[in-house]
């Protein structure tokens, strides 16, 4: 019995991280599937969500959050979820749905160390976040109901900053930016000077960011900066670009000269979309102008992505 018992141990120990390495996820028309995948040996969740129609191949979006940001993304002020208490929707929660109302896939993440995933966030790096994403594309390649030949990928802020940096990738067709960093080189926006000093002695710090939250973080987020460059990687794009900013963000500013670095490098169709909204599109005001960035997105992808 004894032997019995540590043979199930074993099969369990070992079986769970192979099944989790597998994505063999069975598609449910018209709902969300929280998954789990797996990168470097650590395990990170996402959501996807399916369209209503499976009949044929879907095209899909992968949603990069931002600096911080959780799959679901910060709130949507007069939004609601009624099956969980009424909460409101995050700002990727709510694009994915809308994303399936029109026939795409979509699937959201949090990165390591963030969010619901393994590891913690003091040990984050924009590297691994980037290494993160590219295994999360895979896995939208490889679901069986999505056609890997019509893939794109979004970013709010950092995050787009990393939709920039992936578009290398040949399953990348279509880049979507929203309010993207053209410039990783975050220390001297973020981090106090009073601060810099105790980073440089200590390798790890604790600091007040712009908007008043506190946070942690090592020195190896920040060196993880200093060999990408998304600028430098989106000129050599030759798909299509859709980037999108708020004429009232205070974070990536500039504005619109930020915006406009990215299409000053990048060849091929383009367009860039101003939105009166700050930063996050105004998300704590309500869901007017976060629909009209999802409104061009799915135009955008229309152009490129449907038959």
């Amino acid at each position: 019995m004894k032997k019995l018992i540590l043979l199930i141990i074993l099969f369990v120990a070992f079986a769970i991280p192979v099944l989790a390495g597998t994505y063999d996820y069975m598609p449910y028309a018209g709902k969300q599937l929280d998954v789990i995948l797996s990168n470097e040996g650590m395990n990170f969740v996402g959501t996807i969500t399916y369209p209503k129609n499976l009949d044929r191949p879907c095209p899909a979006i992968l949603l990069l959050p931002g600096f911080m940001g959780e799959r679901d993304e910060l709130p949507v002020i007069n939004t609601f979820v009624p099956a969980e208490g009424g909460r409101p929707q995050g700002i990727w929660e709510r694009t994915a749905l809308k994303l399936a109302d029109v026939g795409y896939v979509s699937l959201r993440i949090d990165y390591r160390n963030s969010g619901k995933s393994e590891g913690y966030w003091e040990d984050a790096t924009v590297t691994g976040e980037l290494s993160d994403a590219i295994v999360a594309l895979k896995f939208l390649a490889d679901n069986p109901v999505v056609d890997k030949d019509k893939l794109a990928v979004c970013g709010l802020s950092l995050g787009g900053a990393l939709a920039s940096c992936m578009s290398g990738d040949p399953l990348v067709k279509v880049v979507v930016l929203w309010s993207a960093a053209p410039d990783l080189d975050v220390l001297s926006v973020i981090v106090p000077p009073e601060k810099q000093q105790e980073l440089k002695e200590k390798g790890i710090v604790t600091f007040a960011l712009p908007w008043g939250e506190t946070t942690t973080l090592k020195k190896a987020f920040f060196d993880s900066t200093k060999g990408l460059h998304p600028l430098e990687e989106i000129a050599k794009f030759k798909g299509p670009l859709l980037n999108i900013y708020g004429t009232k963000d205070s974070l990536v500013t500039p504005q619109p000269q930020q915006a406009q670095s990215f299409m000053d490098v990048h060849e091929g169709e383009e367009k860039l979309v101003s939105l009166e909204a700050d930063h996050t599109f105004n998300n704590f005001s309500g869901p007017e102008k976060i629909d009209e960035a999802i409104e061009e997105t799915i135009k955008w992808l229309n152009n490129y992505l449907k038959p």
